[in-house]
């Protein structure tokens, strides 16, 4: 059996700045998955999008979803996480948190002036985890 992550363990990931994998459902019902930033907070995942992407397009017409973070590297750890998307307002203090995070303070700082005009046709997806499976190679096979 698997190993697995423990509560803490999993947050600690979803703390870190690893990239997740979103995976919507398209129109003709094929899975598609696209490289994210998020941010994890009181048990939900956020993710910004533009208003027109075919995430933000598939997951109006289908809000079930799931994403992938896993570290990467030896020993490797990750999780699966199911759920289901609501598309929420732009929240700017969720996307400062979530460049800095991945970019560092100058860098997180830089991105957020040089994408500030982009904010208006920018929205917010919300995912509500209704399932998960983690892995952690650390602790053996």
């Amino acid at each position: 059996m698997t190993p697995k992550l423990t509560t803490t363990e999993l947050d600690q990931l979803l703390a870190a700045p690893e990239i997740g994998v979103l995976c919507t459902v398209d129109s003709a019902g094929r899975p598609e998955g696209s490289p994210i930033w998020f941010e994890a907070k009181d048990g939900k995942i956020y993710v910004h999008v533009d208003v027109s992407s075919k995430k933000a397009r598939n997951i109006r017409a289908n809000p079930h979803v799931s994403l992938t973070i896993d570290t990467r590297v030896p020993p490797y750890r990750g999780a699966v996480l199911h759920g289901v998307m609501r598309e929420l307002p732009l929240d700017q203090a969720i996307a400062r948190r979530t460049a800095i995070r991945y970019l560092g303070l100058e860098m997180g700082e830089n991105y957020m002036t040089m994408t500030s005009g982009a904010a208006a046709s920018t929205t917010l997806l919300e995912m509500t985890v209704t399932g998960r499976y983690t892995w952690d190679y650390a602790k053996g096979f």
